[in-house]
Parts: C-alpha cells; sequence; structure tokens
C-alpha cells in the first residue's frame, strides 16, 4: 500500500501536478481513490495525507543521515553504510536511525521524487535541514509548539501558550523487528569488547550451517572473523536470520 500510494505521488510530481507548497487536498482524494480501488479499502484524503508525514519525516532523517562523517552512499542498493565499529558506536546513542543504516532503504527513489526536489518559495518557506530539525524533535519530544513567537508575551494577562499535542500511532511490527535486530547488533560488538584474541571453538560450526550461502563464500567470511576476534565473538551472539545479515553484507561488498 505504501509503495502504491508513494509511487501515485512521485507521478504526480513528474508530470508537474504539485503546487510549490505541497500536495493539495485533491490529490490526497485522488490517491485515497487509488489505494481503495487496488485494495478495497475505504481510506481517506486525510489518512493518506497524514501517512504522507510520517515518510516525510524519514526522509528528513535519510538526508541527514547521508551526509555523516563517514558514511558511504550505495546508489546500487540505496544504502547507507558505516563501518561495523562506527555503526555499532552510532546505533547505542542514536536508537532510531539504526533501520536505515547498512540496509536498502525502503522507498528512497519515491521519496526522493516527492521530496527531494521541494524548493523553498514565500517568506513562510523552510529548508529541508530546518524541517527535519522540527520534525524530528517532535517525533522524540511528542510535542509540537505551534506558538508563532519564540519567547513568552510580557503582557501578564495574554493567556498562556498551548502546545499542540501529537497523536501516537502504534508502530509497524516489521520496524520494530528490524530495530530490535539492530540493537541486538550493537549491544554484542559492545560487550564483546576486549583485549584477548579468543577465537569461539564452534565458530565454523555455526557459520556452515546457515543457508544460502556458497561454501567459498562462507569459507571468505570465516577468514575475516578469525582475522577479527572482536567481531566473531559479536557474530556468535547474533541470531541466525542476523548473523545471514552480516555475511550477505560481506559477501555483496567483497565479490
Amino acid at each position: 500500500m505504501t509503495k502504491t500510494m508513494l509511487g501515485f505521488l512521485a507521478g504526480l510530481v513528474a508530470d508537474g501536478k504539485r503546487t510549490s507548497s505541497g500536495f493539495r487536498d485533491v490529490h490526497h482524494r485522488q490517491c485515497a481513490a487509488v489505494l481503495n480501488e487496488q485494495f478495497k479499502l475505504s481510506v481517506t484524503g486525510d489518512q493518506v495525507k497524514n501517512h504522507l508525514k510520517k515518510w516525510r519525516k524519514i526522509w528528513g532523517r535519510v538526508a541527514n543521515l547521508k551526509n555523516l562523517s563517514g558514511a558511504l552512499w550505495d546508489e546500487d542498493t540505496c544504502t547507507i553504510r558505516l563501518s561495523e565499529e562506527h555503526y555499532a558506536g552510532h546505533c547505542m546513542t542514536h536508537k532510531a536511525d539504526a533501520p536505515f543504516l547498512n540496509t536498502p532503504i525502503e522507498h528512497y527513489h519515491a521519496m526522493a521524487s516527492i521530496y527531494g526536489t521541494m524548493g523553498a518559495k514565500g517568506q513562510n518557506a523552510r529548508s529541508g535541514n530546518d524541517l527535519l530539525s522540527i520534525d524530528l524533535e517532535d517525533e522524540e519530544n511528542g510535542e509540537v509548539n505551534m506558538s508563532p513567537n519564540v519567547g513568552e508575551s510580557s503582557d501578564p494577562k495574554a493567556p498562556p501558550k498551548k502546545k499542540a499535542k501529537i497523536k501516537h500511532v502504534v508502530e509497524d511490527p516489521l520496524v520494530i523487528t528490524l530495530k530490535d535486530g539492530f540493537k541486538l547488533v550493537a549491544e554484542a560488538l559492545v560487550k564483546s569488547s576486549g583485549d584477548d584474541d579468543d577465537i569461539p571453538d564452534d565458530l565454523w560450526d555455526v557459520l556452515s550451517t546457515l543457508p544460502d550461502f556458497e561454501e567459498e563464500h562462507l569459507a571468505h567470511y570465516y577468514a575475516h572473523l578469525v582475522d577479527n576476534p572482536k567481531t566473531a565473538r559479536a557474530f556468535m551472539k547474533l541470531t541466525q536470520i542476523n548473523k545471514s545479515i552480516w555475511v550477505s553484507r560481506y559477501v555483496k561488498k567483497n565479490f
């Protein structure tokens, strides 16, 4: 559904139908009609508009992470790549960034078409970085100061400024699973830190049982782990699926 929604809106951008201030309500209703027709739902234009806000925030986070010091952008897979140590250290203090690092970014091209081409026009327009800073703070703090003035009013009789509350939506179970997996990766790397060069005795036994990999590739990754004992110990603490992710990333990078 998200792919269909973003694809439809990206098509409007390509056709030059989006205004300088963004999509109009009629565009949201048209998108809702497409979703309802394809998936037999009863989605409204307002629901499309609200869901689009989520992806606007995601695009803002991705844009910032692409400029992260030491990050490499993989155009072929739409992946922001960090070294294993850099990734673990960053995710320990920025857990919300984990789903967007060292893994292909979902719907990247559609988001780039929709948000990457938006220009700032008018005195109330904000740059992409300004938009990101406000959206991400809103998301983490749970509220947005809607007051047009930064300072407090000097009039003692003036009513206190109110803050608009943001409705928290239950997070997608798939997103939660990914976040938990990346958290385990980061914790495993930290806990495995040490000065000794011990390699787990059953490292190859565990590695060789991973499905869907050629033995040659597994052997190369085994040699990589032997050369990096800390990484090897962290690898052994991962779940089966996360072990496969590590091996897959190594194979794509080196073969």
